[in-house]
């Protein structure tokens, strides 16, 4: 029977990348081992630590390759000729999606994590500059206020109240962009259609 190739070293820390992945968004690092990772993996301890220091620098580079697939999905998005308002239904419904199978706790650990955070208030405010520039967005809102706006906001989910009357990460994310959008996006335009089984946004 032949021998199952070894797995190269690029292979395994893709291998403890992608269970690292299943096992944290879905439990949180706090509840989930470096053994129980390995073992998901298929890799021992030994390699672990080849390729990270430690669980924390193992979740910082969870972190980034979570971001990347973001940005790689918002640029592709963004580069669709569609209208504005259509890639901000996108792109909120793409980030509902992956927020809904997010672990709240380990959410608050990646919020935690704020090296890249530059990068995403780059392409925040960039997208905003250019709804207002196709009309789309509001010209009296000022795009660096709106991403403080947001950061603060953000802090609502290092505490644990928005739990009691959200299910989950994915719908809170949904109300918060019914909220903000509902007051950005300029009246009179057609609203765009629901996914199957959605709720209706209401004012």
């Amino acid at each position: 029977m032949p021998k199952t190739p070894a797995k190269s070293t690029e292979e395994k820390r893709s291998a403890l990348l992608a269970s690292a992945e299943e096992l944290l968004t879905r439990f949180g690092a706090r509840k989930v081992t470096v053994e129980e990772i390995c073992r998901a993996a298929g890799v021992s301890k030994m390699t672990f630590y080849k390729h990270f220091r430690d669980k924390a620098d193992l979740v910082r580079c969870l972190h980034d390759a979570l971001m990347n697939r973001s940005f790689e999905v918002f640029d592709e998005i963004d580069e669709r000729e569609i209208p504005f308002s259509e890639k901000i239904e996108l792109m909120g419904r793409w980030k509902r999606e992956f927020m809904t199978r997010l672990d709240a706790g380990f959410f608050r650990e990646l919020l935690d994590i704020e090296h890249s955070l530059e990068e995403h208030k780059r392409r925040y405010v960039r997208n905003i500059a250019r709804g207002q520039e196709t009309g789309d967005v509001r010209l009296d809102v000022d795009p660096e206020f709106l991403w403080l706006v947001l950061e603060t906001l953000g802090g609502m989910f290092k505490r644990d109240e928005w739990r009691t009357v959200c299910p989950d990460l994915g719908e809170a994310q949904r109300q918060l962009r019914v909220i903000l959008w509902q007051g950005l996006l300029v009246r009179g335009r057609d609203e765009p259609a629901l996914l199957p089984g959605e709720k209706g946004d209401t004012p």
